[in-house]
């Protein structure tokens, strides 16, 4: 059973650290949490299901333009939410990002909530399960999402190596106004990085639809097992990010099976209080404390 329990938390928590890439790499960039990241992973879950099950795009292909698409939605964040009050306060800000939540769950339930409460999304490989020695059973839809996670996760790491919007992302995220000086476009950097953002996770999304079933509300969910993920591995740290999703799926499969099913969800509470009190800037963030 630990066994099973183990693998099973590393694959849930391969996603959240997908979750929680998106929303690092947005407050490094503008020190603000994006509420609605929750709801850019439900969108870009349904635009997968759109190209997949409704127009019979294959499953890859899909997940590729669902990423494409969720990029557009993402730097409509920074447009319609962020830009407008860059320069107010952090509290108008961060109800900016609320607002745009509710708005896109309310467009969520528009146009594919007439078709059921839970929409199931075909696997790319069958159901039949593995068995492992050590009475280990593994879904092959696992396997996938296991892949796929850790695909998107050295793309993401070779974009901010390799590319030069990477690496201007970057030095916007150490200081904004030096590289306004050395000539970063700052303003185009913000809405890249919301593009990069809700990119991130429509690809988390469009993986985790075949294990799970899609509904309007998944994004507030997935939002926190997310948020619980960055702030334990700190939210100015990439890998604090991935560290962090796979702890908090590891502890939350372990709660859920030596415990009891209800600590499913409880247990991402659990993980931001405990790590608030303990050490508030993660387990790999910086020392110096950032109001939020």
């Amino acid at each position: 059973m630990l066994g099973y329990l183990l693998f099973s938390g590393v694959t849930t928590g391969a996603l959240y650290a997908l979750v929680a890439l998106g929303l690092v790499v947005v407050f490094k960039a503008t020190t603000v949490v994006n509420f609605a990241h929750g709801d850019l992973f439900m969108i870009g879950g349904f635009l997968a299901y759109t190209l997949h099950v409704m127009l019979q795009v294959p499953y890859v292909p899909a997940l590729a333009l669902a990423v494409v698409l969720a990029f557009g939605v993402g730097m409509l964040t920074d447009r319609i939410a962020f830009r407008p009050l860059m320069k107010s306060n952090m509290v108008a800000l961060v109800l900016a990002t609320v607002g745009f939540s509710f708005m896109l769950k309310g467009i969520g339930r528009a146009i594919w909530g007439g078709r059921g409460d839970y929409l199931p999304f075909p696997p790319l490989v069958g159901f039949d399960p593995i068995m492992l020695p050590g009475d280990i059973v593994i879904i092959p839809q696992q396997l996938v999402v296991l892949a796929g996670a850790l695909a998107v996760m050295l793309a993401f790491a070779a974009f901010f190596r390799l590319t030069r919007a990477g690496k201007m992302m970057q030095a916007t995220a150490d200081n904004a106004k030096a590289a306004t000086l050395v000539g970063i476009r700052t303003e185009r950097v913000y809405m890249l990085t919301f593009g990069v953002g809700a990119a991130v996770a429509a690809a988390a999304a469009a993986l985790m639809a075949p294990l799970t079933l899609l509904y309007p509300d998944i994004g507030f969910a997935l939002f926190i097992k997310g948020f619980a993920a960055a702030v334990l591995g700190g939210l100015t740290s990439l890998p604090g990010a991935v560290v962090g999703g796979v702890l908090v799926g590891v502890i939350e499969s372990l709660a859920a099976g030596y415990i009891d099913s209800s600590f499913l969800d409880v247990s991402a509470f659990v993980v931001i209080m405990a790590v608030l009190v303990v050490k508030p800037t993660g387990l790999m963030g910086g020392r110096q404390l950032r109001r939020v």
